[in-house]
């Protein structure tokens, strides 16, 4: 979280041109946590503080910077400043923030880059968002099979400053197919003469360019990867994917569906919660919450057309939101259960009948038990209510509890359909389960109660 505590005491510091103070304080933190500080200040303020550190570090700290400082920073700076900074930036971060430049800005800034690392831009902003191609870095180490162990170390250790990581080396043949790898643990305990090949492993996990980057990022995380090789359609090695960009998709990712859950639409916000625009936060909210109160009149109607049912027994009516709540609980836990076994892909469309069989399977436990509690409670809650002669409290605790045990197995089994019906109409699981199960549990649980009621108490 940004903190505003010391903007003051940084902003009197530059004033006075204590800089061997500020330089001392942005070598005691780390580069996002001095990020954190200077995101505050303007534009100018933060391009005197970067200048006080070298270029390595400069970068480090920029770019943990926000995305619009950044634009911000770029977009005012000197030519020379400018180019230092790109240069020195990862190409996967150098790519982000062209995406986000305007194109006559983005345009001015490319020609400042040599001929390779421009490329090198063009080509990783070219691929299409969320895919494995789109978040790679071209910064990785590559060795030939047949170059010989001690070979191998002297070019990691002249390459090492320049590359995000050196734990993996890459192993490709002459035309740049991947073929293995090795790590660097493996080459300085083998044998200087040894070949690279004698070492490697050729067993190699890798995505392609064109793959969702959630299924790059479960890759990473199933087979506990520090990077993930990336090739195009001719399998020839063109980036790597590493665990901190992992863990940034699957953050995304697991927000992203934290969202729709809750019916919350649109992008997924960078920024902090107290950061984003009230406006921004209505817009996200604002079309499923109508949606759903527009299907909630629905309950309204059903709940009318059993008026009469309701005027002879208005013990019944203290128990609708028991049914609705229970209804939505199990409901909520099936879909919560059956997205989880989606997103880590353990669950297919076609598993739709086991699913259905396993959830009934614990729903009828379930409405066992629930069942039971509700007989007793009604009879221990409701005794001595204004019940009509010709029907009994023991009647209508059974009307109750065989009304709540049918809506828990309905919930429960419509909650793990409807994810797994969304992929079938490809559409997002997350996005249709809450507000689809929350108001179609609401409507389903009403005629079920009080039809069960008309059936068995004659009303």
């Amino acid at each position: 979280m940004k903190n505003p505590i010391l903007i003051p005491e940084l902003r009197e510091l530059l004033r006075k041109r204590r800089f061997s103070v500020l330089r001392e304080f942005i070598e005691e933190r780390h580069e996002r946590e001095i990020a954190e500080y200077l995101g505050l200040l303007r534009p100018d303020e933060i391009l005197k503080i970067l200048n006080l550190v070298d270029l390595y570090r400069r970068a480090e700290i920029f770019s943990y910077l926000d995305m619009d400082v950044q634009v911000a920073l770029v977009s005012g700076e000197s030519k020379k400043n400018i180019a230092e900074l790109l240069m020195q930036m990862s190409p996967d971060d150098r790519a982000d923030l062209f995406q986000h430049l305007e194109k006559d800005i983005a345009d001015r800034l490319l020609l400042l880059l040599p001929l390779n690392e421009r490329l090198d831009v063009i080509r990783l902003t070219s691929y299409l968002e969320e895919t494995a191609g789109a978040i790679m870095t071209t910064d990785y180490a590559t060795l030939l099979e047949t170059d010989r162990v001690e070979q191998a170390i002297k070019k990691l250790r002249k390459e090492a400053p320049s590359k995000e990581t050196i734990y993996y080396s890459y192993v490709t043949d002459e035309a740049g197919r991947l073929i293995g790898f090795v790590s660097l643990r493996n080459l300085i305990l083998a044998r200087p003469r040894q070949r690279v090949e004698s070492v490697m492993k050729r067993d190699i996990k890798y995505a392609h360019v064109d793959d969702d980057q959630e299924k790059a990022a479960r890759m990473i995380a199933e087979y506990d990867l520090i990077a993930l090789p990336v090739v195009d359609l001719n399998e020839r090695l063109v980036g790597i994917i590493t665990y901190d960009d992992a863990i940034d998709i699957i953050r995304d990712e697991q927000t992203e569906d934290m969202e729709r859950l809750m019916a919350i639409s649109g992008a997924v916000e960078d920024k902090p919660y107290l950061d984003i625009p009230a406006v921004t936060h209505f817009k996200k909210r604002v079309v499923w919450v109508v949606i759903l109160a527009v299907l909630g009149l629905v309950s309204g109607l059903i709940i009318e057309g059993f008026k009469d049912a309701l005027e002879k027994l208005i013990i019944l009516t203290f128990y609708m939101p028991l049914l609705a709540a229970t209804g939505g609980n199990t409901g909520s836990q099936s879909a919560t259960v059956v997205l989880r076994a989606i997103a880590l892909n353990q669950l297919h469309p076609e598993d739709i009948g086991r699913v259905v069989l396993k959830e009934f399977v614990v729903s009828a436990m379930l409405c066992v038990c629930l069942g039971a509690l509700t007989y007793g409670r009604v009879l221990l809650l409701s005794h001595g209510a204004d019940i009509p002669p010709h029907f009994t409290l023991s009647s209508i605790a059974a009307v109750i509890s065989i009304a709540l045990a049918v809506q828990v197995v309905w919930s429960t089994v419509f909650g793990a359909v409807i994810p797994i019906a969304a992929i079938k109409l490809k559409l997002d699981p997350a996005v249709i389960s809450s507000p689809t199960l929350a108001t179609l549990v609401d409507m389903g649980g009403i005629t079920i109660y009080f039809t069960i009621a008309r059936l068995i108490l004659g009303i």
